[in-house]
């Protein structure tokens, strides 16, 4: 395909490609526009809904078509044209009995299909939630028998927080048969198919691509992006990332406010990785 060692390049978005001001750097753009046009494919994988990262991107100024993983490798899509990659859904039950754990505990939940969002309220912690994702939820009287009654595969749930919750509230989902649950935010904590996972996403993604695990490269800040930063043939750590991404990733660059994405790029652009 090209010179560089690594054909593909999958990032995380919040934290990593983008910065706290909610921009994505001028340097960053062109670096991604660099590596594309030598050759290599530049994708994002996120919590994020579909439709929130897709517009996202748009707003910031990545174009073109290119690889998504959204709502933690559970649902991939093609950016510019919407087609389905792959879909990872979640046993129904597994996804009622987490929406009802977060109830019992007094916090606000939703959950996730391939274009709806459904919340029981809009309270002022998940208000601006939407408003950062730029999304529109469905509401429902209870989001847990919504959740039992809907009829379209479940992708992800999730549970807004304190911070200092944030260890009380994983013991609390601890034991949910067919689910990957972690806190991806100190005030989020969300679950998905035992099976899915950015790192299963990166694998479906290779596959579909035709590029060998070995010559993709997985950037991220957060305890999602480990199993993902764990399968790609390089996994770098944001500058910026909590201890145990730091720990387990091959290279750490810099942080998402000092163009960490960029400098890596333009070090595999240059064959010094």
């Amino acid at each position: 395909m090209n010179d560089m060692h690594y054909d593909l390049v999958i990032s995380d978005f919040d934290g990593t490609l983008l910065r706290n001001d909610d921009t994505i750097s001028p340097r960053t753009l062109a670096a991604i526009r660099d590596y594309t046009a030598a050759g290599g494919i530049f994708g994002v994988s996120t919590g994020r809904a579909f439709a929130s990262i897709r517009q996202r991107l748009g707003e910031l100024g990545l174009r073109g078509a290119f690889p998504v993983m959204s709502c933690q490798g559970a649902f991939s899509r093609d950016s510019q044209s919407g087609e389905v990659i792959s879909r990872i859904a979640m046993e129904k039950s597994a996804a009622v009995e987490f929406l009802r754990r977060a109830e019992l505990l007094g916090l606000a939940a939703q959950f996730y299909t391939d274009d709806d969002i459904f919340a029981a309220e809009l309270s002022e912690r998940n208000r601006l939630y939407f408003e950062r994702n730029r999304l529109l939820p469905r509401l429902v009287e209870n989001v847990a028998d919504a959740a039992q009654s809907c009829e379209s595969p479940i992708l992800k749930v999730l549970c807004l927080l304190l911070p200092s919750d944030r260890q009380r509230v994983l013991r609390a989902m601890e034991g949910i048969e067919h689910a990957k649950v972690f806190a991806t935010h100190s005030m989020l904590i969300e679950a998905v198919a035992d099976k899915a996972g950015k790192g299963n996403g990166l694998v479906s993604t290779c596959e579909r691509l035709g590029i060998s695990i070995a010559r993709s490269v997985a950037l991220g800040d957060e305890l999602n992006d480990i199993d993902m930063i764990e399968t790609a043939g390089l996994g770098v750590a944001m500058g910026n990332a909590v201890p145990e991404v730091k720990a387990i990733a091959d290279y750490i660059t810099d942080d998402c406010d000092n163009d960490g994405v960029a400098k890596l790029l333009e070090r595999i652009l240059r064959d010094e990785l």
